[in-house]
């Protein structure tokens, strides 16, 4: 994908790694592109959803400002690379430009056997690889950003992944099925009634959940929920009046809805809709759209 000054890559990995690996991205400016001064234009920020899955980032150039929605009194300046765990919340990025990155979006149950530590301390936190004390993700680091070119980096992913995933990911029996019927549901299964009829007990559910996902049931339940409703609501635009309505379908009400939207994005689905937003959503909706289409290979 190229667009908005920047290149845009989403790659797949080994069919082997599927179960554990969603997919590979890489991101630098775009060669062809205009060639505008940020000074001397408005750069709106990069919403980046929630979607369920642990993230490993390499910075490879350039440096971005990172914030929560709703508080960018407490904005960081990302200048390596890092680990995120779990991630319950969105999060607005922007970049003076010249920004070259590659990652992973992956299960966190497979971020938990890569590090060998539960996830309890990944929650809505990056922390830097150099900070990890594992020399494997430091040597990947170094790899990637010596690659001569994107068209490599997906066999160097499917080389480190082969090795270290290989037989290692052991889960809890009670989070598979779980997290199982959560997707089938999207994100609609109430977590207490389904540890009542599996006789578990919600509060060691909740402590082993957060272990390997690094988010509560709940919280990864809400995620499920909006993504699929949000990519509704987009695909269903130009659909009928009635149509457009299934993206309520999760919700109580319409005004439910845009609670969860406001949460999310931080602004209402008819700015959203009408792209008068004060942000843009172009990487959320590349990851989505491949993962909606990923799915839907799988289901099909």
């Amino acid at each position: 994908m190229a667009r908005e000054g920047m290149h845009y890559w989403r790659l797949r990995p080994d069919a082997r790694l599927r179960r554990w690996i969603h997919c590979y991205w890489y991101v630098e400016p775009d060669p062809d592109g205009p060639c505008v001064r940020p000074s001397a234009r408005v750069v709106k920020p990069e919403l980046l959803l929630p979607d369920g899955h642990a993230e490993l980032i390499f910075r490879i150039a350039g440096e971005f400002t990172r914030w929560r929605i709703g508080e960018p009194e407490k904005s960081a300046e990302m200048r390596r690379s890092y680990v995120i765990g779990g991630r319950s919340h969105s999060i607005l990025a922007r970049s003076p430009g010249g920004l070259r990155m590659a990652g992973v979006k992956l299960d966190p149950r497979a971020l938990r056997a890569l590090l060998g530590m539960p996830l309890d301390d990944f929650r809505d936190v990056t922390v830097a690889c150099a900070d990890l004390g594992r020399s494997a993700v430091m040597d990947l680091e170094d790899e990637v950003a010596n690659l001569p070119s994107v068209d490599d980096l997906a066999s160097v992913f499917d080389r480190f992944f082969l090795r270290k995933l290989n037989d290692t990911v052991v889960d809890e029996p009670m989070i598979q099925p779980l997290l199982e019927r959560i997707r089938v549901t999207r994100g609609t299964q109430s977590i207490l009634k389904w540890a009542r009829e599996h006789a578990v007990d919600s509060r060691t559910l909740e402590r082993r959940f957060v272990a390997r996902m690094g988010m509560t049931p709940k919280q990864f339940a809400r995620i499920e929920r909006f993504k699929h409703s949000y990519a509704r609501l987009g695909r269903l635009g130009g659909e009928s009046a009635e149509d457009r309505k299934t993206h309520l379908e999760p919700y109580y009400d319409e005004s439910h809805f845009n609670r969860e939207f406001r949460h999310f994005l931080g602004t209402s689905p008819m700015k959203w809709l009408n792209q008068t937003a004060e942000l843009k959503t172009t990487i959320s909706d590349h990851l989505l759209a491949g993962e909606m289409n990923s799915a839907a290979e799988i289901s099909g």
